[in-house]
């Protein structure tokens, strides 16, 4: 108790004295972002051909490992399998129960993270340095030998049916499940929502199968952030670098046309809702497109921040919600635009209307310099936060390195930023926002 008081004086004393050398009256110094380092990642290839991107970042001696495969949603030929395999690697395997598995990891101070998508399919670990050796043994045990035994699959789709069934009560999911059907129709992957009855119709045979086609050597990618030097290669090398580690032909992605959507505007009634949630949006491209990075500022404008349009008229001026937002949404094979918010009842023809009316007023328009810079000041600040430390890094490279994009997107995106005028602007929002090509969906009463 003497020690810890003893430290608490010390902190104390430090605050104190902090804040007398600070002037209180006198305001910090603005100054303007004109660079932003980034720490591209080093690519290399294991023994068993498998890419590797180390970024060596970071002063505290802890670890990230990103394994991805192309193993989404885009791969299943049922609902559900592809999310279902992510989330139970660590349900069971050859030598270890799940609780072996969830004793081992809590020992050392680590957790594994499962990351199903559309596209791909990721599992994290985040350790210690000094215990990458006992970690990482455990982590590709659950990679290459899981068993999903029938006791753990059976409490797993017991726990997602009741998930479900409360998700299915929010007017905000049932928006979002009709908007992603609108556009890309209920037969394709992006458009694809599973129903309460597809959970039943999840087999053990289902999951074994999807795993050995695609959680393999020749469909996968690992990202390595944190304290990483040579022997921290070289043990993810011994682990995962093996020719031993089963492998069978890459299997080719699908190919799958999209097609204009058939409805624009789709009305989910609620009967006990006291709000609404919109969508509404297009489809656009995505992050391959040279014109993505200054589309992005077109979005921050309209609805990317805290200070966009829409947040000033529909939140500030018009009270219809707290919260309302826009996103361009980039997938490997598509990209979409979407604005979404939650509004009352009684004001969701109107909230509807001034959305609409805040997307013409930028076509139409030009905007104003001071406008400008504030949202250019906010994606450079955003676009600092985002590489700050090495797993954020690795989180905004992995969102690159899946799509096969070059590392300088990053550096095209900050020149975009900086660069890009008010007319630029206006001609990107006539080719890519123009509100009456867009769909709408409304859940609520």
């Amino acid at each position: 108790m003497q020690i810890i008081a003893q430290l608490f004086i010390t902190l104390l004393n430090n605050i104190i004295e902090d804040y007398m050398i600070l002037n209180r009256k006198t305001q910090p110094l603005f100054q303007q972002i004109n660079s932003i380092k980034l720490i591209e990642p080093e690519k290399i290839y294991l023994d068993n051909s498998i890419p590797l991107y180390a970024i060596n970042a970071g002063t505290q001696d802890v670890l990230k490992i990103d394994i991805s495969f192309d193993a989404g949603v885009w791969y299943q030929s049922k609902p559900l399998i592809a999310s279902t395999v992510n989330e139970m690697l660590s349900e069971g395997t050859k030598n270890l129960t799940s609780k072996d598995i969830a004793e081992k990891l809590d020992y050392y101070g680590a957790f594994i993270q499962p990351e199903p998508s559309k596209d791909n399919a990721t599992i994290s670990l985040y350790t210690l340095t000094k215990y990458l050796p006992e970690t990482i043994a455990v982590f590709a045990e659950i990679i290459k030998n899981p068993t999903f035994p029938e006791h753990e699959l059976k409490t797993f789709i017991g726990k997602k049916k009741q998930a479900f069934q409360v998700e299915m009560e929010k007017v905000s999911n049932l928006a979002r499940r009709q908007f992603n059907r609108q556009l890309f129709g209920c037969a394709h992957p992006y458009g694809e929502s599973p129903e309460i009855e597809d959970y039943d119709a999840v087999l053990r045979s289902d999951l074994i199968q999807f795993h050995k086609q695609y959680y393999h050597p020749e469909n996968c990618k690992i990202i390595l952030a944190g304290k990483v030097d040579n022997d921290v290669i070289k043990l993810v090398n011994s682990y995962f670098g093996s020719k031993d580690w089963s492998s069978i032909k890459k299997t080719e992605a699908k190919r799958i046309e999209l097609v204009k959507p058939e409805s624009t505007i789709e009305f989910i009634k609620k009967e006990d809702a006291t709000q609404s949630a919109i969508r509404i949006g297009k489809l656009t491209i995505n992050k391959t497109h040279s014109d993505f990075p200054k589309l992005e500022v077109v979005n921050t404008i309209l609805g990317g921040y805290f200070g966009s349009r829409l947040m000033k008229v529909i939140r500030e001026e018009k009270g219809y919600t707290y919260g309302i937002g826009s996103y361009l949404v980039s997938l490997k094979n598509a990209g979409f635009f979407v604005i979404s918010t939650e509004v009352g009842t009684d004001v969701t023809k109107p909230a509807t209307q001034d959305i609409l009316k805040e997307i013409k007023r930028l076509r139409e328009g030009l905007v104003t310099d001071d406008e400008l810079k504030i949202a250019k000041n906010f994606m450079l600040g955003d676009m600092m936060r985002a590489f700050d430390g090495p797993f954020e890094q690795a989180q905004s490279y992995k969102s690159i390195i899946e799509l096969g994009i070059e590392n300088d997107f990053f550096d095209r995106t900050l020149e975009a930023i900086k660069s890009i005028t008010p007319q630029e602007i206006h001609q990107l929002v006539n080719d890519y926002f123009n509100e009456n090509d867009m769909v709408q969906t409304i859940a609520g009463n």
